[in-house]
């Protein structure tokens, strides 16, 4: 029993991380660099996520094919992303 509340409490701890991250990550709006498959490489400032962090919002996407002023990408297409990130005081 002790051993599922510890596995509970790390799940808990680890969704509450990435929550903590993805918030900051939206109020901080980097840049970001992109690797999608088929070697696209294509850049943008990091807009938001939804809840599921499943689809992705850049703004000012620069890619290939031409630059878009808002665009939403399924994280299933997405292979890296590559910012500086700067935690601020809202993520502990």
């Amino acid at each position: 029993m002790e051993e599922k509340l510890t596995e509970q409490g790390a799940i808990s701890n680890l969704r509450q991380r990435s929550l903590l991250f993805w918030l900051d990550m939206c109020q901080n709006k980097p840049n970001v660099i992109v690797k999608l498959y088929e070697n696209t490489v294509v850049q943008g400032k990091f807009n938001s996520v939804d809840t599921s962090e499943n689809k992705f919002r850049f703004d000012k996407w620069e890619s290939p094919v031409g630059i878009y002023d808002h665009v939403v990408i399924r994280g299933t297409d997405i292979k890296t992303l590559e910012f500086d990130y700067r935690l601020s005081g809202n993520a502990k």
